[in-house]
């Protein structure tokens, strides 16, 4: 019998079943099965073993401040159609909206100097490839709930829009090192240059790590500087689907459903995954 789960689900029916019949506590059976004490609880507090629906019981068509500017974050993040935007706000925050009412609280978008930014087919039609990387940094200041202070690296491959972000408690040159070479190990091709935010402080200490891995970086100016993310609310009451995990894992789980979870027009019908790996020789 084929048994379907969620995208990001640590458990199976039989897992789940052997916690709500174990006599063991919560610490042990996560210690035993690898698990966290969170998804522990959560099996054990539940009758049945299958993922409930991920259907909206209730569709609000209102919005909350701190709602607004965490998902026109992601839409920058992400430079997603209201569609794709739609499908993430749902599918990876779990925040039941209609389109209209997304629609209606999204900040004005500009292109620069005006003219189409190419992607997807449009782009490899114009000769572009899909081998560089744009990097970016946002501060983020959290409730204390969260543990305040947080830093948002993200990058992102233009042509096809796949994208990886990390949230750290903290920010080093070496930790941003290290992310970088976690994102091309995690990029499905190969990279040939990067471009840096010039005032964002992600140039430090990469120069010398894409010069030994033979790529080309570049630092880019910054037409206008961006504001940090600041939310005063504890993000459990903003975002359901933080209620199960950290805001790092929440940020890994948004780029997988992103990368893997919806095929777009724009890629041919394809996801970006998908896209970039039949780009592969």
């Amino acid at each position: 019998m084929e048994i379907k789960l969620h995208a990001n689900a640590t458990t199976t029916p039989r897992v789940r079943r052997y916690l709500q019949e174990s006599d063991k506590n919560d610490r042990e059976l996560a210690r035993e099965l690898g698990i966290s004490v969170t998804t522990v609880r959560r099996w054990r507090n539940r009758e049945q073993t299958a993922d409930r629906s991920t259907t909206p019981v209730v569709v609000h068509k209102a919005m909350r401040q701190e709602q607004v500017i965490l998902i026109n974050a992601l839409r920058e993040i992400l430079q997603a159609p209201l569609d794709d935007l739609l499908f993430m706000v749902v599918e990876g925050l779990e925040i039941p909206l209609s389109r209209a009412t997304l629609s209606r609280y999204l900040k004005p978008s500009y292109h620069r100097g005006g003219s189409e930014i190419l992607c997807g087919k449009k782009a490899l039609k114009a000769g572009h490839k899909a081998q560089s990387l744009t990097l970016h940094y946002r501060f983020m200041s959290l409730h204390m709930d969260d543990d305040g202070d947080h830093h948002l690296l993200w990058a992102r491959e233009p042509v096809s829009g796949w994208c990886y972000a990390r949230v750290y408690s903290g920010m080093s040159p070496s930790l941003v090192v290290n992310w970088l070479d976690e994102v091309l190990a995690q990029f499905p091709g190969d990279i040939q240059s990067v471009e840096m935010q010039s005032n964002e402080g992600l140039s430090e200490g990469l120069d010398q790590r894409l010069a030994d891995r033979g790529i080309i970086g570049r630092v880019m100016p910054v037409e206008n500087k961006r504001s940090a993310v600041q939310v005063t609310q504890p993000l459990a009451e903003i975002i359901p689907a933080v209620r199960v995990c950290t805001p790092d894992e929440l940020a890994v789980r948004l780029c997988f459903i992103f990368n893997t979870g919806k095929q777009q027009k724009k890629l041919g019908n394809m996801t970006p995954q998908a896209f970039l790996e039949a780009l592969r020789p």
